[in-house]
């Protein structure tokens, strides 16, 4: 895997100047918190990472940049936790490409396409592709999932995605149903948010409808929404998109 170079901080000229933080912080990762945002009015708690996010018609919204990662993150670290939102990606190149929730990741650390390292990318398309990723401090992505077809994606125009992380256990939902079930203990720890890449040539937007969030303890269980029927894994692709 191609090592890439790093920008540290916002992202000189794409990020726009970062939005109030919410009183809801975890620091030590667990400590209790809990934050719900309908986008109506504002975005408290949310920061500009790379391109230009702002409330537009009650949502959290963003016109993607050719060739670069576009996304925000929420203030505070945390560990184990329930993450929700409400999205819809418009544009897209055929649909092949990426979007995603990113969990225990390090905005402040950018390879030169604006992905958090390191990271974890719970990822969807709008052909009704997912796949989970992880990003290393040096910028190398490794699949935790390759790229699996889910008609269940394709149900809805707006995607409702859930994301549970306890320990090294994950489990990732769209529109109701399970997608994947799993472990991995690399990261335990980070901020959250959302990212959409747009390839060179193309145009894309995503929208945030709402996001919801709130930390577990260590012991807590929580049950799992039923699982999705899946379709076809396919090799190839990236972090970035799915194979055609």
């Amino acid at each position: 895997m191609e090592r890439r170079t790093f920008l540290t901080g916002a992202a000189a000229s794409l990020a726009s100047t970062p939005l109030v933080a919410t009183a809801a912080r975890a620091d030590e990762g667990d400590r209790p918190a809990m934050w719900s945002n309908d986008f109506n009015r504002n975005a408290i708690g949310w920061n500009s990472v790379a391109g230009n996010w702002a409330i537009n018609g009650g949502n959290y919204w963003c016109q993607g940049v050719p060739g670069y990662w576009s996304s925000t993150s929420h203030t505070g670290t945390f560990r184990n936790f329930v993450y929700q939102a409400r999205v819809k990606r418009d544009g897209n190149g055929g649909g092949y490409w990426a979007n995603s929730m990113i969990v225990r990741g390090n905005p402040l650390r950018l390879t030169n396409d604006y992905d958090w390292a390191p990271s974890y990318h719970f990822n969807f398309t709008n052909t009704g592709y997912f796949s989970v990723f992880y990003t290393d401090n040096n910028g190398n992505e490794r699949a935790l999932v390759d790229w699996t077809y889910a008609a269940v994606i394709r149900s809805q125009i707006w995607k409702t995605l859930n994301l549970t992380a306890q320990g090294g256990y994950f489990n990732w939902a769209i529109n109701g149903r399970t997608l994947w079930s799993g472990y991995d203990y690399t990261r335990s720890g980070g901020q959250v948010g959302y990212g959409f890449y747009v390839a060179d040539g193309y145009w894309g937007t995503m929208r945030l409808d709402s996001a919801n969030f709130r930390t577990l303890a260590g012991r807590e269980t929580v049950k799992a929404l039923p699982a999705a029927d899946l379709g076809k894994t396919v090799k190839g692709g990236s972090l970035l998109r799915a194979p055609k």
